[in-house]
């Protein structure tokens, strides 16, 4: 992106990945020829939630016990099928990691290099984490994370020269937003609209006789209560594991954030217009305004259509977000396919994040075979290019408090 670095071509890196990996695990080969298998697993969990669709069907009619056999039924097909495809999956992005992604990391830290201004080299050091994440302190002065607690993975870290900086895979679906009291209120009118609509529903079926049907339906919920405690327990247990194991598997939204140990002159935030509520948080003018900031100013029309601005200096702004930071944004976008990208920048820090549809690090499905390549690539790319920031803000002095 920038002529100042110098990174490996990516073809050399995997040939070196591959003298090292040698043969796939047998967890990647199983998931490499996936057709046959997932047509075996996915027979049984499709009968499964045919199953609980009639359940559901069957406590709408009235037939509850009908109801709960179909859900028991259901569940002892779909969830055994979908957790052994689960377990593979892990099994082989564990394997990727450990046989791809690991030695993808340590050659490009071996081989990456920037010149600065004054031609001094920057060299790359980084490790690799499958397991990690990003500081909570961290993501919280990034000023737009939803919630930094949500769940982590695949973290990479490291220095560039001077500069610090750490990459994670946040599993945005897994965040836990907090209802404001309007919210709440909110919920709590709709839910009770829904329930004068059912005693309607009722009234207009059964006449005077409602208040009866109203009861079945009441005590159809409460069929549980003769389930034994034992079974319910290891019923939950099983589905926390899979939870767990779908939350891995989730869509991502790759955070990169880099300190200069240098501030910036002024808070400055660009959000995305088409914003993913549950992972990015937006300002109104109020909000902003409590926090020092105004609404920013965009010039290029393109810019202004993809994102809001906001920042407490108008002018430094305008240095911050060069054409050429636009133009590596835009970059990003095009390649990652996403429109919901968020940069601030707070103090010392540099925060980019690209919420996406899809599990962007890890081992995905592959008819094709390939080892791991589209994906340890898509890694490979992504990192140099939120490197190349990096250096793109090192070179820009005219951004830097005089302080």
């Amino acid at each position: 992106m920038h002529d100042r670095i110098s990174a490996p071509d990516f073809d050399t890196v995997w040939t070196k990945i591959e003298k090292q990996a040698g043969e796939l695990s047998r967890s990647t080969a199983w998931m490499g020829s996936w057709s046959g298998k997932g047509l075996l697993l996915g027979l049984p969990a499709v009968l499964g939630v045919v199953l609980i669709f009639v359940a559901l069907l069957s406590f709408f009619l009235g037939a509850p016990l009908f109801g709960l056999l179909c859900v028991v039924v259901g569940l002892a097909l779909m969830v055994p099928s979908v957790m052994v495809g689960l377990r593979h999956h892990k099994a082989a992005s564990d394997q990727h990691a450990q046989e791809v992604v690991t030695p993808m990391i340590e050659a490009l830290a071996e081989n990456m290099s920037a010149t600065s201004s004054t031609g001094q080299e920057a060299k790359l050091q980084a490790s690799f984490d499958p397991q990690g994440g990003i500081p909570l302190g961290v993501l919280s002065r990034s000023g737009f994370i939803r919630d930094p607690k949500a769940r982590q993975e695949d973290f990479i870290s490291g220095t560039f020269g001077d500069t610090q900086f750490m990459l994670s895979d946040v599993k945005w679906q897994s965040s836990e937003v907090e209802l404001s009291d309007e919210s709440k209120a909110r919920l709590e009118r709709k839910k009770q609209r829904e329930e004068r609509a059912n005693n309607r529903r009722l009234r207009e079926e059964h006449g005077r006789h409602w208040r009866y049907y109203k009861d079945r339906q009441q005590r159809a919920g409460s069929l549980l209560d003769f389930v034994p405690d034992s079974v319910k327990n290891t019923v939950q247990e099983k589905y926390r594991e899979f939870e767990a194991m779908t939350e891995e598997a989730g869509p991502s939204m790759v955070m990169f954030a880099a300190d200069f140990h240098k501030d910036f002159s002024s808070t400055t935030y660009l959000l995305p217009r088409k914003t993913e509520p549950q992972a990015i948080r937006n300002f109104t003018e109020d909000s902003a305004a409590g926090d020092g900031l105004e609404p920013m100013e965009l010039e290029d029309p393109g810019i202004t259509k993809r994102f809001t601005g906001w920042t407490s200096d108008q002018v430094e702004a305008r240095y911050l977000l060069s054409p050429e930071l636009m133009l590596a944004i835009s970059d990003v976008a095009d390649r990652m396919g996403s429109e919901r990208i968020a940069v601030s920048f707070r103090g010392s820090w540099m925060y980019f994040a690209v919420v996406l549809d899809e599990d962007r690090f890890s081992f995905k499905l592959d008819t094709d075979d390939d080892g791991g390549f589209t994906v340890a690539k898509a890694i490979y790319e992504d990192l140099v290019t939120f490197l190349s920031l990096v250096e793109h803000f090192n070179l820009n002095t005219r951004i830097w408090s005089k302080a």
